[in-house]
């Protein structure tokens, strides 16, 4: 039980720290983006792209575990 609380603790703190900076999170993502973007126009970095898309992909099904 004791981990139970510990563990929805975490996750709760985890939650607010990210809904509080939700708006850096949006720019640096999007600032992210943006360079990536920018880089496939400018090098032709197909490589790049898909690496980046793999982490973002990997990202958000491990959020989703």
């Amino acid at each position: 039980m004791l981990i139970t609380f510990i563990t929805s603790a975490v996750l709760v703190t985890s939650v607010l720290l990210v809904l509080s900076n939700l708006g850096t999170v949006a720019d640096d993502t999007t600032k992210a983006v943006r360079g990536a973007m920018h880089r496939i126009r400018s090098e032709g970095a197909m490589a790049s792209w898909i690496a980046f898309a793999i982490l973002w992909l990997t990202i958000f099904a491990l959020g989703l575990l």
